[in-house]
């Protein structure tokens, strides 16, 4: 099959679109279908991404209605009339839309994202959630397609997998956190809180803002997919205190190396942490010692079940849906 994930990927940290598109890339070309970022004609099938077709590059509906209806994008594809390509026989692709997060719910104000999604969406055949919480938030916001599925994503297992020796657990437990977005919104707040707690040390590899005091936190900056996931599994735990994220690469990468996880119960990421980790409440010192006592158990958990994280899993669901909207389409 010749597939199109309209996003032009970036090797360096962009967020988690950026990571999962680029892994969904590498496993779909290697189970021998052919894949190409932008669509320039003759693809079975087109993927867009919620909003953007890469780093700082924005879609508009008008695009994508014109590659809709010929099949593949040209310099004039930004400015034809959505109203125009409807009318005319459509020749292009199926197309399946990668929904993110509702931006005012992940970013804490509206942007015109949230526009972009939904007039977008309006043009696909069918629309992938990657959590439970994705859908129903969306459909708060009006979006509710009549074909859909849920499919949580996946990361890179030959990057992202556990030390061969589980690290002993010491007096002092090690937390990380990570994120390339600096949106306070990520839980910052609760990791520099988080650092004060004895016997706790809090590392973070990403953009920390400025604003926020860091206290204890070591702040490790950005780091390239290998060096994350070496500080990953340098690591006892993953601290993860982001408000209403809907399906987190940050936690899916630490899951994937082996980390129980300390997550805020916001958004969908008690649906991928939920069974490996324990709950962020009002009381941290309280919430670590019951991370200890229930260490081993969730280290174990995680453990064996580590292939529910990876882009194998993803990618395989990914193309079942591709080949359902492919026959219906016909």
């Amino acid at each position: 099959m010749k597939i199109c994930l309209w996003f032009r990927t970036v090797d360096g940290p962009w967020g988690g679109g950026n990571q999962f598109l680029k892994a969904l890339g590498r496993e779909l070309s290697a189970r021998g279908h052919a894949i190409t970022d932008w669509p320039s004609g003759g693809e079975d099938l087109l993927l867009i991404n919620a909003f953007n077709a890469g780093a700082n590059r924005r879609l508009n509906a008008r695009e994508v209605a014109d590659v809709r209806r010929s099949g593949k994008w040209t310099a004039l594809s930004p400015y034809t009339p959505v109203a125009l390509s409807r009318a005319r026989r459509r020749r292009g692709p199926a197309i399946v839309h990668r929904l993110d997060g509702v931006g005012i719910a992940v970013r804490g104000v509206a942007t015109k994202a949230d526009d972009v999604q939904s007039a977008v969406n309006a043009l696909t055949d069918a629309t992938i959630f990657q959590t439970e919480y994705c859908l129903t938030s969306f459909a708060a916001h009006g979006v509710t397609p009549a074909h859909y599925t849920i499919i949580p994503n996946g990361v890179d297992g030959s990057i992202f997998y556990p030390s061969a020796a589980p690290r002993p657990l010491g007096k002092k437990l090690v937390f990380i956190g990570s994120s390339w977005s600096s949106n306070p919104r990520k839980g910052f707040a609760t990791l520099a809180a988080l650092s004060e707690v004895p016997d706790v040390e809090v590392r973070f590899a990403g953009r920390w803002p400025e604003a926020i005091d860091s206290r204890n936190v070591v702040l490790l900056g950005a780091k390239s997919s290998h060096d994350l996931a070496d500080a990953l599994r340098d690591a006892d735990a993953m601290v993860h205190a982001a408000q209403n994220e809907p399906c987190s690469n940050a936690v899916l990468e630490a899951l994937a190396c082996g980390l129980p996880v300390l997550y805020l119960d916001s958004g969908g990421t008690r649906e991928i942490a939920g069974d490996y980790g324990v709950a962020i409440g009002s009381d941290l010192a309280a919430n670590v010692d019951a991370l200890r006592a229930s260490y081993d158990a969730l280290r174990e958990r995680v453990r064996a079940e580590r292939s529910r994280f990876l882009i194998e899993a993803a990618a395989t669901a990914y193309l079942r849906e591709f080949e359902i909207i492919r026959s219906l389409r016909g």
